[in-house]
């Protein structure tokens, strides 16, 4: 084990996270998001009776970071009102508005386009690497 190639690698990998996270931050604020938002309304779209452990659930959000998200989409008019579940009162649905609606999806499908692009870039041998490679080392971080 050459631990100094082992930790320059280590912090390649990190500077990689950042600069896409970064990406995706600069995407999210030119469509008047924050990162967090965007990664909600993805969850939002996606996710038949949504709610706000969904979200945290998915994005690993704090539920505080979670609930300023979901009041500020409210105010926004992109969320409804929340409403409670039928099956467990504790929880509160998320709806898309009309409006809301339109513009989660053209924003996440934009997303989509955009990332369906790079990993096609990358042609398929590459990409079934990649996500082998990323799979076994998210499965090795798990025994920390």
């Amino acid at each position: 084990m050459d631990k100094l190639k082992l930790k320059e690698q280590s912090e390649q990998l990190f500077k990689f996270h950042v600069e896409i996270s970064g990406v995706y931050n600069e995407y999210a604020k030119s469509c008047g998001l924050t990162y967090a938002s965007l990664k909600a309304l993805a969850i939002i779209l996606e996710v038949p009776q949504c709610s706000q452990k969904t979200i945290t659930q998915y994005t690993y959000l704090p539920k505080q970071t979670v609930n300023a998200i979901i009041k500020s989409l409210i105010k926004q008019n992109i969320l409804a009102p929340l409403v409670e579940s039928e099956k467990d009162k504790r929880n509160k649905l998320i709806k898309l508005t009309k409006e809301g609606k339109k513009i989660a999806k053209d924003v996440i499908e934009r997303a989509k386009e955009i990332e369906y692009r790079a990993l096609d870039s990358i042609g398929e041998e590459k990409r079934n690497t990649l996500i082998e490679a990323i799979s076994i080392f998210r499965d090795n971080l798990k025994i920390i």
